[in-house]
């Protein structure tokens, strides 16, 4: 079975509909969904109803911490940030933004996604998370891009063959000697050094497993453009932008 491996979509409608086409392009089986498909962007709602409007396609499918914010509360602090300074108020003004684009029926589908979730395909089992989460229910330390040692250490007690999570919005594959494969695909939405989608294909078959890291062109220009014609409404567009698209000035 070959898989589609997505995460950290941030409401970005266009990079959605390129990775699906190359999917479809390429012969895709089914598709995984790491969490954070609203979020930062300026089309929430529209994210959401893509991904019902494929749920054929859809084999799992977690939520992230911005489905959390939806749902339950908005942070205080940033969840990343060692020294627990608080957010400011532009950033939860554009949480709080984009919460208000969804609709109820978005948010009942949002709010029947889990956490975690666990998949068996060919007999191997593989773990599905946004970020691993600790017995409090909180993520545990962030690492941008976690060694062997600690990808162990942040999925300790979770013994599976593949384990798959996003987050850090950085890509990162690690095989260990124990034949463990972690994945994080880095975002689709809002990736961080590159101006494509970052994605991946997962094959897994009886005999082995094997990742591929794609990243798919789309219309960043009309990405960016179609968020500043949101400049009046959609709070913090400069930071968005900013740090994941590329830098206004360029």
């Amino acid at each position: 079975m070959r898989i589609g491996i997505i995460s950290d979509l941030h409401s970005n409608i266009d990079a959605l509909c390129a990775v699906f086409q190359e999917f479809t392009d390429q012969g895709i089986d089914k598709v995984i969904c790491l969490g954070d498909i609203i979020g930062l962007g300026a089309h929430p709602e529209e994210c959401i109803q893509f991904l019902k409007e494929h749920q054929s396609q859809i084999l799992g499918n977690v939520r992230g911490n911005h489905e959390d914010y939806l749902i339950n509360e908005l942070p205080v602090y940033n969840h990343n940030d060692k020294t627990l300074d608080k957010l400011p108020t532009e950033i939860i003004d554009l949480f709080k933004w984009n919460h208000g684009q969804v609709s109820t029926d978005s948010i009942e589908y949002i709010k029947k996604l889990p956490r975690e979730q666990w998949l068996e395909i060919e007999g191997k089992k593989i773990f599905v998370s946004h970020y691993p989460i600790d017995q409090l229910g909180k993520y545990r330390k962030f690492y941008y891009r976690p060694n062997s040692t600690q990808c162990k250490q942040l999925f300790s007690g979770i013994n599976a063959d593949v384990y798959l999570f996003g987050h850090t919005h950085i890509r990162c594959i690690v095989k260990t000697r124990d034949h463990k494969l972690y994945i994080n695909p880095g975002s689709l939405g809002c990736p961080i050094g590159i101006e494509a989608a970052s994605t991946g294909i997962l094959t897994i078959t009886k005999d082995k497993m094997n990742y591929e890291q794609i990243d798919v062109p789309y219309d960043v220009d009309n990405a960016i453009d179609d968020m500043l014609q949101h400049n009046k409404e959609l709070p913090a567009i400069d930071y968005t932008v900013n740090r994941f698209y590329r830098m206004l000035n360029d």
